[in-house]
């Protein structure tokens, strides 16, 4: 695990001192992702960097790496988990390697395959292989999108860097603001790929490959499908569902140094970790947990649920206890979220990741295991809407015009809001529908929003398209498929693996993923929408049945919480401070972008207790600190 950058002109005389000072400025900026070492390679115009975390091969690892005539070189981040399978291939092929870890894996693999080299691969990486004999560069990313890698093309050439804070220090960007991509961050609270907050710098999509010429050429090109055709159940499908995750947790644990777990006391994390105590001779799972305290902390403990879990297999378990002093770290993780981001998991996961990585440099994860098994709201309310889209188009519009006149609740909750946006969401395509259970302002509600000055030059429609082109890109998919094939290509990548990734890599910890393995998700994903929910509509079904011989009867029922914390709570006390001094009028007025009189409204509502407005402030925060951070 590592962070990489690069930067090639297409000037091969370029000079040498300069391609170098621009890369070690690139790798300073994310040290924290590999503070075990640093590798260069500078040669006529091309410079490749890397940031080394020593997990596998400890002692020969050592990147850059070369083929054996060292006319290729690559940088790789991410882990291959069937490397040794594959180097014994290639060794019986004839290949000579100097190391014995998984990055010289790749570049063989490239000397026998080109761009085609990445499927075979199972893993989270981004790696980029320049081909001095070619002079091509091969950037490529995962199916998932786990790892994380940013391009900026430009006439002089091109860059890329694992985190888009090395290319703002290597002031490779002119910094200029999308305002397409960031009204879609206001509406679903983080920024599709492959836009990012600069128009000249854009993302490598999940499962794509870019090759780069420097006689000209640029090419991306899809490199794996979702497999979207439902197939017949087999035999004992509950059996099969514990044989394929316990194998991919195993592939998980391919380690030279040891590896812990998070545990949240929900059903995923709790399987990962059931999971890896049975897996054959490998030590008790140490797994961590975290307990909050302050405003709002009773509604979002699950310690019990995780002791529990812990006893019944004997794991160590060690309690974090987050502390209310939420305003002090605030700051820091926007810096490490790299673009605005408003997932408001972001807290605990900071200081989870902030323990785990005091000890350990690898810790399993439960993520992806909503995607995959149908876990979320919105799975049964797009199923739901298929249904209500089939009554008169007269009734849907008048209730949807109703329902804003529901009253909020008391305590602040946001299931009236869920309820108003299915009711809103009844009409239009099936990605219309999944955004509209997605988005937390409408289209007019945010650009009521935004100064004037700014509202023309926005179409509002950058979300909406994104999700069309997701949609279409794999031919039509319908019914739960439809729901889970739209959250697997947009909001994990985009929000929970790209917050995993920063917060735990910002502590120096490799956090891995289980439940987004493609070889377990080949295998779960095709089984039959009435396996994953049922006549009744419960929520992962498939996945609770599995586990019943290894939970206890408590995590089988517990309601979903998610890993987030009292958000609402900490708006009104904690950051109320920082809240109150990031939107106030004077500073509203100052940047420009944002109607000051409608911002108030908003704040004002929510501080009052008369209608919960956390969403939207939480991302007007988000933004008003990274822009301060990243532009000021």
């Amino acid at each position: 695990m590592c962070g990489i950058a690069g930067i090639i002109y297409r000037d091969p005389e370029r000079p040498g001192a300069a391609v170098e000072s621009l890369v070690r400025r690139m790798c300073a900026a994310i040290k924290h992702r590999g503070p075990d070492d640093e590798g260069l390679y500078v040669r006529r115009g091309v410079g490749l960097g890397m940031r080394r975390l020593s997990i596998i091969d400890l002692s020969g690892g050592r990147q850059p790496i070369f083929n054996e005539d060292a006319s290729k070189v690559i940088v790789f981040n991410g882990e291959i988990y069937n490397y040794g399978d594959l180097r014994a291939g290639l060794i019986r092929r004839g290949h000579q390697f100097g190391s014995s870890g998984d990055t010289e894996t790749i570049l063989h693999l490239y000397e026998e395959r080109g761009a085609d080299c990445t499927a075979a691969l199972r893993g989270m990486f981004a790696f980029a292989i320049w081909d001095e004999s070619a002079e091509t560069l091969l950037l490529a990313r995962d199916r998932f999108g786990i790892k994380p890698l940013y391009v900026l093309t430009a006439p002089w050439g091109i860059a890329f860097a694992s985190e888009l804070k090395a290319l703002h220090a290597a002031e490779l960007t002119t910094r200029t603001l999308d305002w397409e991509a960031l009204d879609a961050f206001f509406q679903v609270g983080y920024i599709p790929a492959p836009a990012s907050p600069f128009t000249d710098v854009r993302k490598l999509e999940p499962g794509h490959t870019l090759e780069w010429r420097r006689d000209g050429g640029v090419v991306t090109r899809r490199y794996w499908q979702f497999p979207l055709h439902e197939r017949p159940s087999p035999p004992n499908a509950e059996a099969r569902v514990r044989e394929w995750l316990d194998d991919s947790v195993a592939a998980h644990l391919v380690s030279d140094v040891p590896v812990a777990a998070f545990l949240s006391g929900g059903l995923d994390s709790s399987a990962v970790v059931a999971s890896m105590a049975l897996a054959g001779d490998a030590p008790p799972p140490h797994a961590f947990t975290a307990r909050y305290t302050g405003s709002g902390s009773a509604m979002a403990d699950e310690t019990d649920l995780a002791r529990a879990l812990a006893e019944r297999h004997r794991a160590e378990l060690t309690v974090i206890d987050i502390q209310p002093d939420v305003e002090s770290i605030f700051e820091p993780i926007v810096r490490a979220l790299d673009e605005p981001h408003a997932d408001d998991s972001a807290i605990p996961t900071w200081m989870l990741s902030q323990a785990v990585g005091s000890r350990y440099k690898v810790a399993l994860t439960g993520t992806g295991g909503d995607e995959l098994f149908a876990g979320y709201r919105r799975h049964i309310g797009l199923l739901a809407t298929e249904h209500y889209a089939r009554l008169p188009q007269p009734f849907r519009r008048v209730v949807g015009a109703a329902s804003r006149w529901i009253p909020e609740p008391r305590d602040g909750g946001l299931g009236v809001d869920r309820l108003k946006r299915f009711l809103h969401t009844g009409n239009g395509s099936v990605p219309d529908r999944f955004l509209g259970m997605m988005s937390r302002l409408s289209t007019d509600e945010r650009l009521g929003l935004y100064a004037p000055g700014l509202r023309t030059h926005i179409s509002g429609t950058a979300a909406r398209a994104r999700f069309r082109q997701v949609f279409a890109s794999q031919g039509q998919v319908s019914g739960l498929a439809a729901g889970l094939y739209l959250d697997y290509s947009t909001f994990l990548p985009d929000d929970i693996l790209a917050l995993s990734d920063r917060l735990s890599m910002a502590h120096s910890l490799e956090v891995r993923v289980p439940f987004v393995d493609h070889e377990l998700v080949e295998s779960v994903f095709p089984l039959p929408q009435r396996m994953k929910i049922g006549p009744l509509w419960e929520k992962k079904r498939l996945l609770r049945r599995a586990l019943r011989p290894r939970l206890p009867k408590q995590h089988l029922s517990a309601p979903k919480r998610g890993f987030v914390g009292p958000t609402a709570a900490w708006l009104r006390s904690e950051l109320r401070p920082l809240l109150t001094d990031e939107l106030s009028p004077d500073r509203q007025r100052r940047l420009g972008y944002f109607d000051p009189a409608a911002v108030q409204t908003v704040l004002h509502e929510h501080l009052t207790g008369r209608q919960n407005q956390e969403q939207i402030l939480w991302a007007l925060l988000c933004f008003s600190t990274w822009h301060r951070l990243y532009l000021e």
